[in-house]
Protein backbone atom coordinates (compact mmCIF):
# COMPACT_ATOMS: atom_id res chain seq x y z
CA UNK A 1 0.00 0.00 0.00
CA UNK A 2 1.46 3.54 -0.90
CA UNK A 3 1.59 5.88 2.03
CA UNK A 4 2.23 9.42 1.03
CA UNK A 5 3.63 12.80 3.33
CA UNK A 6 1.77 15.29 2.94
CA UNK A 7 2.84 19.05 3.86
CA UNK A 8 0.81 22.31 3.63
CA UNK A 9 2.08 25.44 4.15
CA UNK A 10 -0.09 27.35 6.68
CA UNK A 11 0.59 31.03 5.66
CA UNK A 12 0.08 33.17 9.49
CA UNK A 13 2.42 34.25 12.12
CA UNK A 14 1.16 31.29 14.23
CA UNK A 15 1.21 28.77 11.03
CA UNK A 16 3.98 26.91 9.88
CA UNK A 17 4.12 23.58 7.90
CA UNK A 18 1.39 20.75 8.76
CA UNK A 19 2.23 16.80 7.79
CA UNK A 20 -0.35 14.37 7.66
CA UNK A 21 0.94 10.71 6.62
CA UNK A 22 -1.81 9.38 3.70
CA UNK A 23 -2.66 5.78 2.83
CA UNK A 24 -3.99 4.67 -0.83
CA UNK A 25 -7.47 3.77 1.25
CA UNK A 26 -7.63 7.48 2.19
CA UNK A 27 -6.88 7.11 6.12
CA UNK A 28 -5.27 10.26 7.05
CA UNK A 29 -2.86 10.83 10.31
CA UNK A 30 -1.39 14.64 11.15
CA UNK A 31 2.15 13.93 12.11
CA UNK A 32 3.43 16.92 13.34
CA UNK A 33 3.70 20.92 12.68
CA UNK A 34 6.73 22.49 11.88
CA UNK A 35 6.76 26.15 13.15
CA UNK A 36 7.34 28.55 10.81
CA UNK A 37 6.57 32.47 9.77
CA UNK A 38 4.22 32.35 6.94
CA UNK A 39 5.64 30.23 4.77
CA UNK A 40 4.36 31.06 1.40
CA UNK A 41 5.18 27.72 -0.82
CA UNK A 42 6.83 24.58 -0.97
CA UNK A 43 9.15 22.29 -2.95
CA UNK A 44 11.31 18.96 -1.90
CA UNK A 45 13.87 17.58 -3.21
CA UNK A 46 15.89 14.85 -2.64
CA UNK A 47 14.93 14.48 0.71
CA UNK A 48 15.49 18.37 2.02
CA UNK A 49 12.08 20.30 2.68
CA UNK A 50 12.29 23.83 0.79
CA UNK A 51 10.00 26.82 1.65
CA UNK A 52 9.43 30.45 0.58
CA UNK A 53 8.70 32.59 3.99
CA UNK A 54 8.24 36.23 4.77
CA UNK A 55 11.32 37.96 5.97
CA UNK A 56 10.81 39.18 9.68
CA UNK A 57 13.95 36.79 10.72
CA UNK A 58 16.23 38.81 8.42
CA UNK A 59 17.63 41.96 10.20
CA UNK A 60 16.73 44.74 8.12
CA UNK A 61 13.88 43.47 6.66
CA UNK A 62 10.62 44.44 6.27
CA UNK A 63 7.30 41.99 6.18
CA UNK A 64 6.96 42.01 2.35
CA UNK A 65 10.69 40.54 1.77
CA UNK A 66 11.21 37.29 1.75
CA UNK A 67 13.80 34.59 2.01
CA UNK A 68 14.24 30.38 1.53
CA UNK A 69 14.69 28.25 4.17
CA UNK A 70 15.32 24.46 4.33
CA UNK A 71 15.49 21.82 6.33
CA UNK A 72 16.62 17.69 6.09
CA UNK A 73 13.19 15.12 6.22
CA UNK A 74 13.92 12.35 8.19
CA UNK A 75 11.27 9.60 7.56
CA UNK A 76 9.42 12.23 6.57
CA UNK A 77 9.57 14.23 9.67
CA UNK A 78 11.18 18.49 9.34
CA UNK A 79 14.51 18.76 10.83
CA UNK A 80 15.38 22.02 12.15
CA UNK A 81 15.29 25.04 9.62
CA UNK A 82 17.80 26.39 7.99
CA UNK A 83 19.73 30.40 8.18
CA UNK A 84 17.05 32.07 5.72
CA UNK A 85 18.31 33.09 2.29
CA UNK A 86 16.85 36.70 1.03
CA UNK A 87 15.33 36.52 -2.15
CA UNK A 88 16.28 39.80 -3.13
CA UNK A 89 12.77 40.69 -3.55
CA UNK A 90 9.51 41.33 -2.38
CA UNK A 91 6.68 39.05 -1.54
CA UNK A 92 8.47 35.49 -3.27
CA UNK A 93 5.38 33.04 -4.21
CA UNK A 94 6.73 29.91 -6.03
CA UNK A 95 9.75 28.02 -6.19
CA UNK A 96 11.69 25.40 -8.08
CA UNK A 97 14.61 23.26 -7.25
CA UNK A 98 16.72 21.83 -10.25
CA UNK A 99 20.28 20.07 -9.01
CA UNK A 100 20.02 21.36 -5.19
CA UNK A 101 19.84 25.06 -6.95
CA UNK A 102 16.69 27.05 -5.47
CA UNK A 103 14.70 29.34 -8.20
CA UNK A 104 11.99 31.58 -6.78
CA UNK A 105 9.97 34.29 -8.09
CA UNK A 106 8.92 38.08 -6.43
CA UNK A 107 5.71 38.60 -7.12
CA UNK A 108 5.65 42.19 -6.02
CA UNK A 109 9.27 42.67 -7.60
CA UNK A 110 8.61 41.10 -10.34
CA UNK A 111 11.88 39.38 -10.84
CA UNK A 112 13.50 35.55 -10.37
CA UNK A 113 15.73 34.76 -8.24
CA UNK A 114 18.52 31.83 -8.30
CA UNK A 115 20.72 31.09 -4.78
CA UNK A 116 22.94 32.21 -3.74
CA UNK A 117 22.48 35.82 -5.63
CA UNK A 118 21.26 35.80 -9.31
CA UNK A 119 18.75 37.86 -10.17
CA UNK A 120 16.78 38.94 -13.01
CA UNK A 121 14.54 41.87 -13.04
CA UNK A 122 11.35 42.05 -15.42
CA UNK A 123 9.98 45.52 -16.97
CA UNK A 124 6.72 46.68 -18.52
CA UNK A 125 3.10 46.83 -17.65
CA UNK A 126 -0.40 44.62 -18.62
CA UNK A 127 -3.67 46.69 -19.74
CA UNK A 128 -5.16 45.85 -16.47
CA UNK A 129 -4.95 49.10 -14.55
CA UNK A 130 -4.48 48.01 -10.90
CA UNK A 131 -3.35 44.10 -11.04
CA UNK A 132 -0.79 44.95 -14.31
CA UNK A 133 0.45 48.30 -13.51
CA UNK A 134 4.14 46.29 -13.33
CA UNK A 135 5.63 43.19 -13.81
CA UNK A 136 4.28 40.46 -11.31
CA UNK A 137 5.89 37.25 -11.65
CA UNK A 138 4.07 34.30 -10.42
CA UNK A 139 5.51 30.95 -11.13
CA UNK A 140 8.41 28.92 -11.94
CA UNK A 141 9.44 24.95 -13.04
CA UNK A 142 11.44 23.62 -15.48
CA UNK A 143 9.78 22.68 -18.63
CA UNK A 144 8.40 19.90 -19.58
CA UNK A 145 11.74 18.25 -21.14
CA UNK A 146 13.85 19.82 -18.36
CA UNK A 147 15.98 21.61 -20.11
CA UNK A 148 14.82 25.24 -19.22
CA UNK A 149 12.81 27.08 -16.75
CA UNK A 150 9.24 29.13 -17.56
CA UNK A 151 8.52 32.01 -15.48
CA UNK A 152 5.03 33.14 -15.54
CA UNK A 153 4.08 36.90 -15.37
CA UNK A 154 0.99 37.68 -14.62
CA UNK A 155 1.67 41.35 -15.06
CA UNK A 156 2.74 41.20 -19.00
CA UNK A 157 0.62 38.28 -19.95
CA UNK A 158 4.00 36.75 -20.78
CA UNK A 159 5.55 33.07 -20.29
CA UNK A 160 9.53 33.51 -20.52
CA UNK A 161 11.40 30.80 -20.63
CA UNK A 162 15.28 31.04 -19.45
CA UNK A 163 18.08 28.95 -19.42
CA UNK A 164 19.23 27.81 -15.94
CA UNK A 165 21.36 30.64 -15.70
CA UNK A 166 18.67 32.88 -15.83
CA UNK A 167 19.48 34.22 -19.56
CA UNK A 168 15.69 34.66 -21.75
CA UNK A 169 15.48 32.02 -24.46
CA UNK A 170 12.10 32.88 -25.50
CA UNK A 171 8.72 34.33 -24.46
CA UNK A 172 5.33 33.51 -25.05
CA UNK A 173 1.91 35.66 -24.69
CA UNK A 174 -1.62 34.83 -23.19
CA UNK A 175 -4.61 36.82 -24.54
CA UNK A 176 -4.12 40.44 -23.37
CA UNK A 177 -5.27 41.21 -19.90
CA UNK A 178 -5.77 37.78 -18.78
CA UNK A 179 -2.81 37.81 -16.45
CA UNK A 180 -1.37 34.50 -16.41
CA UNK A 181 -0.59 32.73 -13.30
CA UNK A 182 0.32 28.85 -13.27
CA UNK A 183 1.21 26.36 -15.58
CA UNK A 184 0.90 22.36 -15.80
CA UNK A 185 1.78 19.97 -18.25
CA UNK A 186 0.63 16.88 -20.07
CA UNK A 187 1.75 13.51 -19.90
CA UNK A 188 4.14 13.12 -22.79
CA UNK A 189 5.49 16.92 -22.45
CA UNK A 190 4.17 18.33 -25.62
CA UNK A 191 1.21 20.16 -24.19
CA UNK A 192 1.34 23.22 -21.44
CA UNK A 193 -1.80 24.40 -19.79
CA UNK A 194 -1.97 27.87 -18.19
CA UNK A 195 -4.36 29.05 -15.97
CA UNK A 196 -4.88 32.44 -16.06
CA UNK A 197 -5.85 34.38 -13.11
CA UNK A 198 -7.35 37.55 -14.39
CA UNK A 199 -9.68 36.15 -17.28
CA UNK A 200 -10.53 33.31 -15.54
CA UNK A 201 -9.59 31.01 -18.06
CA UNK A 202 -6.88 28.39 -19.56
CA UNK A 203 -4.91 28.66 -22.38
CA UNK A 204 -3.42 25.56 -24.39
CA UNK A 205 -0.05 25.83 -26.14
CA UNK A 206 1.96 23.05 -27.92
CA UNK A 207 5.40 22.49 -26.60
CA UNK A 208 8.66 21.87 -28.36
CA UNK A 209 12.40 22.86 -27.17
CA UNK A 210 11.69 25.76 -25.16
CA UNK A 211 9.31 27.10 -27.62
CA UNK A 212 5.47 27.46 -26.83
CA UNK A 213 2.79 28.31 -29.48
CA UNK A 214 -0.50 28.98 -28.21
CA UNK A 215 -3.78 26.69 -29.15
CA UNK A 216 -6.75 27.79 -27.83
CA UNK A 217 -7.90 29.51 -24.78
CA UNK A 218 -11.13 28.54 -22.92
CA UNK A 219 -13.38 29.88 -20.24
CA UNK A 220 -13.00 28.33 -16.66
CA UNK A 221 -16.23 29.79 -15.45
CA UNK A 222 -20.28 29.06 -16.01
CA UNK A 223 -21.40 31.45 -18.82
CA UNK A 224 -24.07 32.75 -16.46
CA UNK A 225 -21.53 33.58 -13.71
CA UNK A 226 -21.62 37.40 -12.63
CA UNK A 227 -19.52 37.58 -9.57
CA UNK A 228 -15.92 38.25 -9.56
CA UNK A 229 -13.26 35.52 -9.68
CA UNK A 230 -9.67 34.86 -9.95
CA UNK A 231 -8.39 31.67 -10.97
CA UNK A 232 -5.32 30.20 -9.03
CA UNK A 233 -3.99 26.70 -9.76
CA UNK A 234 -4.14 24.12 -12.38
CA UNK A 235 -3.54 20.14 -12.48
CA UNK A 236 -3.31 17.58 -15.45
CA UNK A 237 -4.23 14.36 -13.97
CA UNK A 238 -4.10 11.94 -17.39
CA UNK A 239 -6.84 13.36 -19.43
CA UNK A 240 -8.28 15.61 -17.40
CA UNK A 241 -7.42 19.35 -16.81
CA UNK A 242 -8.48 21.03 -13.03
CA UNK A 243 -8.73 24.39 -12.47
CA UNK A 244 -9.33 26.27 -8.90
CA UNK A 245 -11.84 29.26 -8.84
CA UNK A 246 -11.82 31.73 -6.27
CA UNK A 247 -14.77 33.47 -6.35
CA UNK A 248 -16.97 30.93 -7.78
CA UNK A 249 -15.31 28.68 -5.07
CA UNK A 250 -15.17 25.89 -7.30
CA UNK A 251 -12.76 22.98 -9.15
CA UNK A 252 -13.54 23.15 -13.15
CA UNK A 253 -12.57 19.85 -14.54
CA UNK A 254 -11.80 19.75 -18.44
CA UNK A 255 -11.34 16.66 -20.44
CA UNK A 256 -8.62 17.39 -23.17
CA UNK A 257 -8.80 14.75 -26.23
CA UNK A 258 -4.99 15.73 -27.39
CA UNK A 259 -6.22 18.67 -29.49
CA UNK A 260 -9.15 20.73 -27.35
CA UNK A 261 -10.49 21.02 -24.45
CA UNK A 262 -13.73 20.14 -23.39
CA UNK A 263 -16.46 22.49 -22.01
CA UNK A 264 -15.68 22.27 -18.33
CA UNK A 265 -17.59 20.87 -15.26
CA UNK A 266 -17.72 22.15 -12.26
CA UNK A 267 -17.26 20.82 -8.29
CA UNK A 268 -17.76 23.35 -4.84
CA UNK A 269 -14.40 23.03 -3.62
CA UNK A 270 -16.47 23.36 0.22
CA UNK A 271 -14.28 26.80 1.81
CA UNK A 272 -14.04 30.44 0.13
CA UNK A 273 -10.68 31.28 -1.99
CA UNK A 274 -8.98 27.57 -2.88
CA UNK A 275 -5.59 28.55 -3.62
CA UNK A 276 -4.36 25.51 -3.94
CA UNK A 277 -5.13 21.81 -5.03
CA UNK A 278 -3.49 18.75 -5.93
CA UNK A 279 -3.89 14.84 -5.82
CA UNK A 280 -2.07 11.98 -4.04
CA UNK A 281 -3.54 8.58 -5.69
CA UNK A 282 -7.26 8.46 -6.39
CA UNK A 283 -7.31 11.47 -2.97
CA UNK A 284 -7.46 15.70 -3.69
CA UNK A 285 -6.54 18.16 -1.47
CA UNK A 286 -7.89 21.45 -1.53
CA UNK A 287 -6.20 24.63 -0.03
CA UNK A 288 -9.26 27.28 1.27
CA UNK A 289 -7.31 30.10 2.24
CA UNK A 290 -9.90 32.26 3.34
CA UNK A 291 -12.26 29.99 5.31
CA UNK A 292 -8.72 28.36 6.92
CA UNK A 293 -9.56 24.80 6.10
CA UNK A 294 -8.44 22.17 3.64
CA UNK A 295 -11.34 19.80 2.07
CA UNK A 296 -10.91 16.15 0.79
CA UNK A 297 -12.01 14.96 -2.76
CA UNK A 298 -12.42 11.57 -4.00
CA UNK A 299 -11.76 10.99 -7.71
CA UNK A 300 -14.12 8.92 -8.65
CA UNK A 301 -13.76 8.47 -12.87
CA UNK A 302 -12.02 12.12 -12.90
CA UNK A 303 -14.24 13.54 -10.89
CA UNK A 304 -13.84 15.35 -7.64
CA UNK A 305 -16.33 14.02 -4.88
CA UNK A 306 -16.09 15.47 -1.83
CA UNK A 307 -15.64 13.62 1.79
CA UNK A 308 -16.47 14.15 5.15
CA UNK A 309 -12.97 14.49 5.97
CA UNK A 310 -11.52 18.15 6.48
CA UNK A 311 -8.08 19.66 7.94
CA UNK A 312 -7.98 23.05 9.76
CA UNK A 313 -5.46 25.34 10.03
CA UNK A 314 -4.73 29.23 9.49
CA UNK A 315 -4.56 30.43 5.96
CA UNK A 316 -2.97 27.39 3.83
CA UNK A 317 -1.96 28.46 0.47
CA UNK A 318 0.06 25.12 -0.57
CA UNK A 319 0.33 21.37 -0.65
CA UNK A 320 2.49 18.83 -1.66
CA UNK A 321 3.75 15.76 -1.51
CA UNK A 322 6.08 12.89 -0.77
CA UNK A 323 5.61 9.53 -1.99
CA UNK A 324 7.53 7.46 0.79
CA UNK A 325 6.38 3.75 0.49
CA UNK A 326 4.88 1.96 -2.64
Amino acid sequence: MSKWDLYFAAAAPEGGVYRYQLTDDGALRFAEKTPLDRPMYLAESDGTLVALMRGRTIPGADDMHSSVVQCALTDGKPGAWSAPVPTLGECACHLDVVGGTVYAVNYLSGSVFRTPDALVTHHGRGPHPTRQEAPHTHFVRRTPDEKYLFVVDLGLDSIFTYDFDLHEVDRAQVPSGAGCRHLDYSADGRTVFCVNELASSVSVFDYCDGHLTLRETVSALPSDFAGENTAAAIRVIGDRVYVSNRGHDSIAQFRWDGCHLSAPLWTPCGGSSPRDFAAFGDWMFCTNENTDNVTVFHLENGVPVQTPTELHMPHPLCVIGVLREK
